[in-house]
């Protein structure tokens, strides 16, 4: 769909700033629950990689989690630093780890087409390029520095049409996960009845 644009703009022409989190552990079970980075290690967003934030803690309004979200790893280990998702659905009260990073987009901008562009292959080299880190097993990027990395300059009404395409095989993909999860409940319980003679 875009195979023939050569214009080329940094990530700074589509995200105004990126808001970092904050990382504390609560023992206490509490309706505020902060994201583990594995959240969004595999560019696909997994709500229930949470834990408690500490029951006197409160926490900022800018860190709380909301549908529609691009959250971002700034340090993880090499292979997974970068990491973007985005957020189809999350629990209320919800927040952001200081590991993460929520963007904050200009108008020109389609979030779901920006989470497409940032896991794209030759996205993910240009980051893991610009990350730094004494430690061979964590890296870290700067806003800066992802803020400048060159990308493809697409119109919003083309990221839309994207976008919206981006949805319809989200929702395809939920429809065969659901028809996947209902084959394998029956086929547990057909081996159920046939390990009972129930079926012979």
């Amino acid at each position: 769909m875009f195979g023939d644009i050569r214009e080329l703009c940094t990530v700074s022409e589509y995200i105004i700033s990126l808001t970092a989190g904050k990382s504390l552990a609560g023992e206490t079970e509490c309706k505020n629950k902060v994201l583990n980075t594995g959240s969004i290690s595999y560019d696909y967003f997994d709500k229930t990689q949470v834990k408690n934030l500490p029951i006197d803690y409160i926490p900022k309004i800018d860190h709380l989690v909301n549908k529609g979200d691009v959250l971002i790893s700034r340090m993880n280990t090499s292979e997974l630093v970068g990491a973007t998702a985005y957020v189809w659905n999350v629990d209320e009260d919800t927040y952001i780890p200081d590991r993460l990073w929520k963007a904050n987009f200009k108008d020109n901008a389609n979030p779901i087409f920006i989470w497409q562009l940032l896991i794209q292959r030759g996205t993910k080299e240009k980051i893991k390029r610009i990350a730094s880190g004494t430690s061979g097993s964590m890296k870290n990027i700067s806003k800066q520095g992802l803020l400048g990395i060159e990308v493809i300059k697409v119109n919003i009404d083309k990221q839309n049409e994207f976008a919206n395409f981006v949805r319809q095989v989200d929702k395809m993909k939920l429809k065969m996960e659901k028809s996947l999860k209902e084959l394998e409940e029956n086929f547990n319980s057909l081996m159920q009845k046939a390990f009972k003679g129930e079926l012979f």
